[in-house]
């Protein structure tokens, strides 16, 4: 299982690129953020809101509990709740190798959950000129959690804030 030493390597090989390419400035300021993948659309979670990202544990099923629920997997000693994102938002799966599966572990304050998604993509930096605080659609299922986007090189990068989706209460009431 892969830990918090994950995202900090992930963090210093971008940071090993920036500063090769020249595109690191100590001086502006930086977003850092968990890039990743829920049914064909790439996200990006706000680095301080992501505490780990793990590969698919071993899990227990809980019965009596919503389908996109998927069980509590031991980790470290601590019981992690696990969640099937794609499946809590109602989106279609898109076919994705059981390997590439991975867990983002959300460990706030009276909230320690896993968020099941297709992959992990890297960690990506953004100054806050690349900000825009344009949201999705609002009949997109990730609008309630989204908290505008960054622009850059002409591709989009919708922000998703793991915070809001443990203030739903859909999502904190998991039993059936």
């Amino acid at each position: 299982m892969a830990s918090k030493g994950f995202i900090e390597i992930l963090r210093l090989a971008d940071l090993a690129k920036a500063r090769q390419s020249g595109r690191y400035d100590a001086q502006k300021k930086q977003w850092v953020g968990v890039v990743f993948e829920v049914s064909g659309q790439r996200l990006i979670a706000p680095m301080g809101e992501v505490s780990e990202v793990l590969s698919m544990p071993d899990l227990t099923t809980i019965p009596l509990t919503k389908p996109w629920l998927l069980g509590v997997a031991n980790v470290r000693g601590r019981l992690l709740p696990l969640t099937d994102l794609t499946s809590f938002l109602s989106l279609s799966r898109a076919p994705v190798r059981p390997s590439q599966r991975k867990v983002l572990v959300i460990d706030q304050p009276g909230f320690f959950s896993g968020l099941v998604i297709d992959a992990v993509l890297g960690i990506q930096q953004f100054t806050s000129a690349q900000y825009r605080a344009e949201s999705l659609p609002s009949d997109s299922p990730l609008a309630a959690y989204n908290h505008g986007k960054f622009v850059k090189d002409d591709e989009e990068w919708f922000v998703f804030m793991p915070s809001l989706l443990a203030q739903d209460q859909r999502y904190i009431e998991a039993a059936i």
